[in-house]
């Protein structure tokens, strides 16, 4: 293996393109939702971030100023007060079916505690984009979507550090 084939293996495609006011970045992976990523795309801007796989793990996130303000699992949030940087996104704060209702004192034994409830309907990935949207005003419709967009390949080791 070369060195080329190393490093292009450790590289991630990510698109850049502006949408209204809002820079977009949109990357197949994790690295957007690192935390030293996230603090170093702030530094000078706000940032959110919604990431999730095919197994449902998830973050939805805000930095500004250099700082990661608050990460959250999107599909089972907890209480609003369980999150201390929430106050400084005021739009998340706002969307209360967002977050669970707190659980149950009396689960049967038989019964998961990782069990959706009531929220086996709710479209968390829709949440969490729509916030984003709403927060930003950056419209992400399909038009946007299905257009060409510039892009660029990002070296993990040089992204995290």
């Amino acid at each position: 293996m070369t060195l080329s084939t190393e490093i292009e293996r450790s590289a991630y495609p990510v698109l850049v393109d502006r949408c209204g006011s809002t820079t977009v970045l949109f990357e197949w992976g994790y690295l957007g939702a690192s935390p030293a990523v996230l603090r170093r795309l702030s530094e000078g801007a706000r940032v959110y971030s919604a990431w999730w796989n095919v197994n449902a793990n998830n973050l939805l996130s805000f930095a500004v100023g250099g700082e990661l303000i608050l990460t959250i699992d999107a599909l089972f949030p907890g209480r609003q007060e369980h999150h201390a940087g929430l106050t400084r996104w005021p739009e998340l704060q706002a969307m209360t079916d967002f977050f669970a209702e707190p659980a149950s004192e009396d689960l049967d034994e038989d019964e998961d505690e990782d069990d959706l409830d009531d929220r086996a309907d709710y479209d968390w990935r829709a949440a969490c984009l729509a916030v984003i949207d709403h927060t930003t005003g950056a419209r992400l419709a399909g038009e946007w979507l299905e257009q060409p967009h510039p892009y660029m390949t990002v070296p993990m080791p040089d992204a995290t550090r």
